[in-house]
């Protein structure tokens, strides 16, 4: 019946939904034009619906499931080329129009926005999908306006509309479109098993289905172009939410099947097989290095290669004596010294002391701190140390212009500086000294990781897992740099096993409490328990009242209590050391809130609710809550003082602009772009600009994000379906924890819905609100932003390998023991090993870029004066190395506005870093600077070369800037980023 109705409805372009019907990409092949694709949507002044998108030569819209029916009329609201093009070869092109390949009509656009309309007969129409189709016999890119743009442009799109004619039979029958019957059944049918789930009365869910399929039919008849294109859309959403109500029955499969697959023979074959396969493959890369630097390396080191090889000769003999009985007694001996206290203990010592001692000798070679949040937090300390408190003298960006370079530090953290300023009380503002507290807080790290996976598992994971972790290449990073990555790291991993073993202990003091009560009290409880009933006893003799505060005691555990304490500093600590931990503590509280209330348990607290009963399930929520925003006051405090707001960060306005351009190094520089109105800026960016930007970046933005999440966590898997192919990783070298790290650590968090459901609960309500705020407000391409989930990773990943080893030690008597050595061996090398190439990098590589910058820096602290202002592209390392005050370079193409920025801030020299060229429009401007061939003395375009590196290549420049250019004059333009002063997308 809703076919009976001629199709109607209107699609406006640029909007959301309209990627319902037609494709888009931003790239510039011939693949793109044969599909039809669009160029993405922006706002379009003039336009009837604001926004619209640039076509093609070739552009296509497919209207789903639209079926046969009568004759239509079919508009197009169409702009043609503005009349600034440059190098035209017609003034304005021919547009075709085709409707499933068959030619509707022709028109010649023009500047302004016209509708134009053409009879869609009903004949023309082959299928259920229409297809139409525009070709255009012209584009062009470059205009007067906006300069060059690469983009083969059409005509702009802006609204496409259906509607039926008045000479259409009455009498008629239509048939439906085939594939939106089906779907439409597939729907109900969904529909009825997800009513089914949540509601127990057959009629109502009978009932209710029938109401949806007719919605579902009246919205085909009234507005079928959106609803042929949504039903697709719709099943999915019913899918995830079938899955969601179905998620305990399909959870307790997944827990049935890891138990079924971590016990039997199928298990011990397996692991033996795998086992096998990668000692094999260990052997064959072992042989095959070998082949190449064994002789060689044989011959260096004669006569000692000689002795090495007496000595491997002699194991292989020991082996071979000791057998099938001796080697499995060896492994058992070597598992249990790895699982001793002593054995741990001393090995994580000895491993400390090395990685720490070689980190310290790293440290103290490195004339650097690192670069931007990483110089500032050396800055700032610096300015501490010197009793001026939390400032500094640089201009990073131009969301407001100041009066002078030194300003309140408002873009990063506090609490990093403080944990550097007593060190450089101690020993000056020395690059080492800056980065001392990452020594401390990678051993507390060590201690604690180990601590952490021998409470929940055993001390050979919490030694493995300390090694994984340390030896990563970004703690490696962290620790070089004077990051606040680090310490943030140790806070969230501390807050979130506290309050574990806070609401653990708690859980166990009520249990406990519960059978003193039945009369059922254990012995084995622990010396707290016996304490509270001892106390419990002693007072129950001496009054009531005694006797139920002492009960009432007993029910808090002391060990309990301490643990929530500390869970709320570290919490606070962890919010003051990065404020994002505002998302990990949002999700804490949730789990905290969900562990003392079960929603089991909701409908029976409503009942029988009384404050009495409610203040003691929130009281410990309420008291972890109180005492990390205590630690947090300060922070708060500052930032109402100072921005009259208590979160205030530069980076709320980064938000919403880094990304929507992609993640190149011209995308990059427009944060540095003049934003403030007085110099004809766009104005602050807030979330208003994702009109500006366009539905299809914000959406590209958040992809990209998705992507790079996904490659930093999940596993590489070759092989996989096309369709299932995203749900892996594509880059194994993107993998934070290594490949086989990853694989070990998704290994083991299948394992832990069996045996450890509530650490599993608390890490992912812990992560998964912090994981949305990265993906829809910030970003995550960057692995530092995912630091504090490695040492999880970690202990995840360990777990599943020493599980793996005991239960293939099991298998025939203990005789395969050996094998899961090895297995365990090769595999821990691997996980240390993957990190090697990065920090040789960092060692070897990194220093030589850096070093034609820092002998510029000494230049600069030599011959010019402390008050000299400096612009440069990177103002917080330049003033870490020579104290000079500093001034970003505007990402700008006006000479004129750069010049104006650099004389309202008093600049005098233009520095040109070789670690961080000047990329962007800036960069375009200043190319003619940054020539390798320029010599001093030079004058160019007014900047005068006063300082160039004695290189041939990885040089840094100074430039003198000219003065009196632009005495008394402000630039009549800026380069704006709002779009009706950029290029149209």
């Amino acid at each position: 019946m809703a076919y009976q109705a001629p199709a109607a409805g209107r699609v406006a372009v640029g909007w959301l939904g309209d990627r319902l019907f037609l494709g888009t990409t931003s790239g510039l092949g011939a693949d793109a034009v044969l599909r039809g694709d669009f160029f993405a949507d922006d706002l379009t002044q003039g336009a009837p619906t604001g926004r619209s998108r640039w076509t093609r030569q070739h552009a296509q819209i497919v209207l789903p499931n639209l079926g046969s029916g009568a004759d239509l009329e079919l508009t197009l609201v169409v702009q043609g080329w503005p009349t600034d093009v440059l190098n035209a070869p017609v003034a304005q092109p021919l547009v075709q129009v085709r409707a499933d390949g068959s030619l509707l009509g022709s028109f010649q656009p023009t500047g302004e926005w016209v509708s134009y309309t053409f009879r869609l007969p009903a004949t023309v129409r082959i299928a259920a999908d229409l297809k139409i189709d525009l070709d255009i016999n012209h584009t062009f890119t470059d205009t007067a306006t906006f300069g060059a743009d690469a983009r083969p442009k059409g005509v702009r799109l802006a609204e496409v509309r259906l509607q039926a004619l008045n000479e259409n039979p009455l009498f008629t029958f239509y048939p439906p479109a085939q594939r939106a019957v089906g779907l439409l059944m597939l729907g109900a049918l969904l529909l009825y098993l997800l009513l089914s789930r949540w509601l127990r009365a057959t009629p109502l869910v009978y009932a209710l289905t029938a109401v949806g399929v007719g919605l579902a039919g009246i919205g085909l008849a009234v507005a079928r172009i959106w609803m042929g294109a949504i039903l697709q859309v719709a099943l999915l959403l019913l899918l995830v939410l079938l899955m969601l109500a179905w998620r305990r029955p399909l959870l307790l499969l997944a827990r049935a099947l890891v138990r079924r697959f971590t016990y039997g023979l199928a298990l011990g074959y397996g692991l033996t097989t795998a086992a096998l396969v990668l000692l094999g493959y260990a052997l064959a890369e072992l042989l095959g290095w070998l082949s190449h630097f064994g002789p060689p390396l044989f011959v260096q080191t004669f006569p000692d290669s000689l002795l090495y090889g007496l000595l491997g000769a002699g194991l292989l003999a020991l082996g071979l004596v000791w057998g099938r009985a001796g080697l499995p007694r060896l492994a058992d001996n070597i598992v249990a010294f790895l699982g001793s206290q002593r054995g741990a203990w001393g090995l994580l010592l000895a491993f400390g002391l090395i990685w720490l001692g070689y980190q310290a000798w790293v440290i103290s070679q490195m004339a650097y701190v690192g670069h931007a949040d990483y110089a500032d937090n050396a800055v700032v300390a610096r300015n501490l140390a010197n009793g001026r408190g939390w400032v500094v003298d640089y201009v990073t960006q131009f969301y407001h212009i100041i009066d002078g370079t030194t300003r309140p530090q408002e873009t990063w953290p506090l609490l990093q500086p403080l944990w550097i300023a007593p060190f450089f009380l101690l020993f000056g503002a020395q690059d080492w000294a800056a980065k001392i507290p990452n020594l401390f807080f990678n051993a507390l790290l060590l201690v604690l990781v180990y601590q952490i996976g021998t409470h929940l598992w055993d001390r050979r994971v919490g030694l493995t897992a300390a090694i994984f972790t340390l030896t990563n290449y970004l703690f490696f990073r962290l620790t070089i740099y004077v990051t606040s990555d680090l310490a943030f790291v140790v806070f969230s991993l501390g807050a979130v096993y506290c309050l574990y073993r806070a609401v653990g202990m708690r859980d166990a003091g009520m249990r406990d409490a519960g059978m003193r009560d039945a009369g059922m009290r254990d012995a084995g409880r622990g010396g707290a328990s016996r304490l509270a009933s001892r106390f419990s006893l002693l007072a129950s003799r001496l009054s009531p009242l005694a006797s139920h505060v002492s009960l009432l005691a007993s029910r808090i555990p002391h060990p309990a209590s301490r643990f929530l304490l500390l869970a709320g500093i570290l919490t606070g600590l962890m919010m003051l050391q990065k404020p994002s931990g505002a998302m990990l503590a949002l999700g804490m509280g949730l789990w905290f809130l969900a562990q003392r209330c079960p929603p089991a348990d909701w409908r029976d607290l409503v009942r029988s609710w009384t404050p009495q009963r409610w203040w003691r399930l929130i009281a410990p929520v309420a008291i972890w809550t109180l005492v990390a925003l205590a630690v947090l006051s300060p922070y708060l405090v500052r930032n109402v003082w100072l921005f009259g707001k208590p979160v205030y960060s530069t980076e709320s306005y980064d938000a919403w602009v880094l990304g929507y351009r992609g993640n190149s190094g011209d995308a990059w520089e427009e944060i540095y772009r003049v934003f403030t109105p007085e110099l004809g800026g766009a104005g602050l960016p807030d979330r208003s600009w994702i009109l500006r930007w366009g539905f299809d970046k914000t959406q590209e933005k958040f992809e990209n994000q998705v992507v790079a999440l996904r490659d930093y966590l999940l596993p590489v898997w070759h092989g996989l379906p096309p369709a299932l192919a995203g749900l892996s990783s594509a880059h194994e070298r993107r993998n934070i924890a290594s490949p086989i790290g990853a694989w070990l650590a998704l290994i083991g968090l299948v394992g832990a819905l069996r045996f450890r459901r509530r650490l599993l609960s608390l890490l992912l309500l812990t992560y998964t609100p912090y994981v949305i705020f990265m993906l829809t407000y910030w970003r995550t391409n960057e692995e530092r932003y995912w630091v504090m989930l490695i040492p999880w990773l970690a202990l995840l990943g360990a777990w599943a390998l020493w599980a793996g080893y005991a239960a293939l030690a099991a298998c025939g008597d203990r005789r395969w023991a050996p094998l899961g050595l090895v297995l365990v061996a090769v595999i821990v090398g691997s996980v240390v090993g993957f990190s090697r190439p990065d920090i040789a990098q960092k060692i070897t590589r990194e220093p030589q870029i850096w070093q034609p910058d820092l002998t510029a820096y000494a230049w600069l602290e030599e011959h010019t004066p402390p008050d000299a202002v400096i612009m440069t592209r990177i103002p917080w390392q330049l003033n870490w190395h020579t104290e000079r005050p500093a001034v970003m370079i505007p990402n700008t193409g006006d000479r004129e506005l750069l010049l104006h920025l650099a004389q309202h801030y008093n600049a005098e020299y233009l520095v040109l870093e070789n670690q961080q060229r000047v990329k962007g429009d800036a960069g375009r401007l200043l190319a003619p600077l940054m020539d390798h061939s320029n010599q001093v003395g030079q004058v160019i375009e007014g900047f005068e070369l006063i300082y160039a590196s004695p290189t041939a290549d990885f040089r840094a420049f100074i430039y003198r800037l000219p003065r009196g250019v632009v005495d008394g004059a402000t630039p009549q333009t800026a380069s704006p980023l709002n779009l009706a002063a950029s290029p149209p997308n």
